[in-house]
């Protein structure tokens, strides 16, 4: 486990220059997104951003942390020493193997005079004799030499009582392709559409249409004198409409909502409708629509 904190240690470098850029681009964005609560009007946007706020500075929080923990392994990891370095290259071969005693070969009269006697005419032929050789020293030649010459004795090969039979291979099986199965698309919810009211209609979007980011919605809205106009979306589990915007003059095939931000609701289909309400606040028409919010 030491090598770990010694990684650490030498990349201390590096880990506190990652943790410092990642730091100061979560605080950039944590800034950035406090700027744009600033300018949110609708309740839903306004949660959007103040979620993408608060994540911004728990990651630049978790990096502070990051490079506090690489200060501190840094600050206590041991130090490597030469010797723990060739801790392995000191160990004696063979250490902690029990000793084996050697065959002993039984050697005759006749080898060691055989021996002797190629020892010395191997002193003659080099040229260079030794003033005086001593029985001694031709008696351990010879011994060595008979020693290494000499066969040891081993057990005597014996034939297997049971043969094995020969194994026989077995039968592989066929590998059989597997049909590909298609993942089926979600069903989406039926919503329906009702637009028979030629006072409230709504031309864009339009029915099943997929709304990216910052959308215009146009259409008609009849209002009476003292009337107004509004424009809703249905939440999912959701009992009350959430309102998004209103009008208090008629349009005739116009901008009903200008420049509505739709990333600040999650991707979805949504029931969204237009409806004209009359002065003593009675409903005089609504247009219903499903409409696709996209990422």
């Amino acid at each position: 486990m030491e090598i770990i904190p010694q990684l650490i240690k030498s990349y201390s470098t590096v880990l506190y220059a990652v943790c410092g850029i990642a730091c100061l681009y979560f605080v950039f964005t944590g800034v950035a997104s406090l700027r744009e609560l600033q300018r949110a009007v609708f309740r839903l946007e306004r949660s959007a951003v103040m979620s993408r706020v608060v994540s911004a500075w728990l990651k630049a929080l978790l990096c502070v942390v990051a490079a506090g923990i690489v200060f501190a392994v840094s600050a206590f990891a041991p130090a490597r020493t030469a010797n723990s370095l060739l801790g392995d290259a000191t160990t004696t071969p063979g250490a902690g193997l029990p000793a084996t005693s050697m065959p002993t070969a039984e050697i005759s009269a006749a080898d060691l005079t055989q021996a002797a006697a190629s020892t010395v005419i191997v002193i003659i032929v080099d040229g260079t004799p030794e003033p005086a050789q001593t029985a001694a020293t031709l008696s351990v030649a010879a011994s060595d030499a008979a020693v290494t010459s000499a066969p040891l004795p081993g057990p005597a090969p014996t034939a297997n009582p049971n043969p094995q039979p020969a194994p026989t291979s077995a039968p592989q099986p066929t590998a059989t392709e597997l049909p590909t199965l298609t993942p089926e698309a979600p069903a989406q919810p039926d919503i329906p559409i009702d637009c028979s009211s030629p006072d409230a209609q709504i031309y864009s979007p339009a029915a099943n249409e997929t709304v990216v980011g910052v959308y215009t919605v146009r259409g008609t809205a009849i209002v009476e004198a003292g009337g107004f106009y509004k424009l809703e979306i249905l939440m999912p589990g959701a009992v009350q409409w959430s309102f998004m915007g209103r009008g208090d003059a008629t349009v005739q095939n116009g901008e009903l909502l200008s420049s509505f931000n739709f990333s600040a609701i999650p991707p979805g289909v949504y029931p969204f409708r237009l409806v004209t309400v009359q002065a003593n606040s009675n409903i005089a028409a609504i247009c219903q629509i499903p409409i696709v919010i996209g990422q």
